[in-house]
């Protein structure tokens, strides 16, 4: 191998690298926001569920109570 075509590839080694220096930080920035996203679905979640229950709760049942038949023999 002459000293040029180790030139040559020693520069496309160095090109793949940066290459994919940059795919890595272009997926971490990817990864970081989707993290960020699903956070913030978690936590509006959380409140729907929180919010239904609270309905729920002020609501009067429109059915009888299950529990009182369980101790009828």
């Amino acid at each position: 191998m002459t000293e040029d075509e180790r030139d040559g590839r020693l520069k496309e080694c160095l090109t793949t690298v940066r290459t994919l220096e940059e795919e890595n930080r272009q997926l971490r920035q990817s990864a970081d926001s989707f993290g960020q996203l699903a956070e913030r679905l978690n936590q509006q979640l959380t409140r729907e569920r929180r919010s239904a229950d609270a309905d729920r709760r002020r609501d009067p049942r429109n059915s009888p109570d299950r529990r009182s038949h369980s101790q009828q023999p």
